[in-house]
This record gives C-alpha cells, sequence and structure tokens, in this order.
C-alpha cells in the first residue's frame, strides 16, 4: 500500500526523457475507488495540459516515466483532505488526512482520518475502508461499524491500551 504523500513532488519525464515536471496533486475517482491520474506542475508556462491520465504512464519508481500531458479536470485529493468525517450519529470522527492506495492497480482502499495532532500521538489515526465512506459536499460520511476499526499507531506507544468497544 502506498499513500497519497508518496507521489507529491515526484520528477515526472516524457518518453524521450525530457523533464515535464512535478506531481502537484492526484485526480481520484471516489465512487469507482480509483486513482484517476496526477496534475503536474507543469515546466511550460501558461499551458493548459497539467494532467497525465494513469493508463498513459509507463512506469512509477523514484520517478515518473509518462506518455503524454493532456487538459485535464475532476477531483482532486486536495479538494477532500481536510474535509470533516461524521458517522451515522452525526458525531464528528476527524477529518481526511490521506489515502491508502493499492501499488498494483491504483485502486483506493481506506482513507486515513486524524482527529487533531494530540489525539494523533496518543491514539493513532483511524483508518476507514472507502465502501464504508460516502462522500457529500460538507463531509465525508462513514457507515462502517463502531466495534470494528483499524487504527495508524505511533511507534513506542506501549501505555495506551485499546478497549473493545461493545
Amino acid at each position: 500500500m502506498i499513500r497519497t504523500k508518496d507521489f507529491y513532488l515526484k520528477k515526472i519525464y516524457n518518453l524521450e526523457g525530457k523533464r515535464i515536471g512535478v506531481v502537484k496533486d492526484i485526480y481520484i475517482n471516489f465512487y469507482e475507488k480509483k486513482l484517476e491520474g496526477f496534475e503536474v506542475s507543469n515546466t511550460a508556462f501558461f499551458s493548459k495540459k497539467n494532467y497525465i491520465d494513469i493508463d498513459d504512464i509507463i512506469d512509477i519508481g523514484e520517478d515518473i516515466v509518462a506518455k503524454d500531458l493532456k487538459s485535464g479536470n475532476g477531483l482532486k485529493f486536495k479538494d477532500i483532505k481536510d474535509l470533516d468525517v461524521m458517522d451515522t450519529q452525526g458525531r464528528l470522527k476527524g477529518a481526511v488526512e490521506d489515502l491508502l492506495i493499492d501499488r498494483n492497480n491504483y485502486t483506493i482502499k481506506a482513507i486515513i482520518v486524524t482527529s487533531g495532532f494530540i489525539d494523533k500521538i496518543l491514539k493513532g489515526k483511524e483508518i476507514f475502508l472507502l465502501n464504508e465512506c460516502i462522500l457529500g459536499e460538507d463531509y465525508v460520511l462513514y457507515t462502517g461499524k463502531e466495534n470494528i476499526s483499524f487504527k495508524s499507531i505511533p511507534h513506542n506507544v506501549n501505555e495506551y491500551e485499546f478497549i473493545k468497544k461493545i
């Protein structure tokens, strides 16, 4: 699994080896649960071509090799980053911080939610599966069960014990 922050500022080259730019943001399809492409911080000024489709990418390693640039529009990750996540009872779960993406087929598996800096240190981050989330205009609705949760816990936090909710 990889996260969206693993893509930011990766250099993008075309097939001839010329540097196109760097990754500025990622385009996602929340409903189909997949990565659509990348927004490119283009080296050519005033260029409307600032998008690389995921199908046009040859290789993603330390750098990205792609065929060509296009004009792109759609939902960017920055549009949903820091969006509130609420459960079905109206309780605030936190804010969207990152996405977990499958490295093999670039499908989005989960969202990482944090409820603040102090809670991130003490309790870790919560991970919600994407098929249990509904994207709205003002917030993300989490429809999953309360007694089943995934967490990303900071290293060396041994004093904190997790209590199973019944």
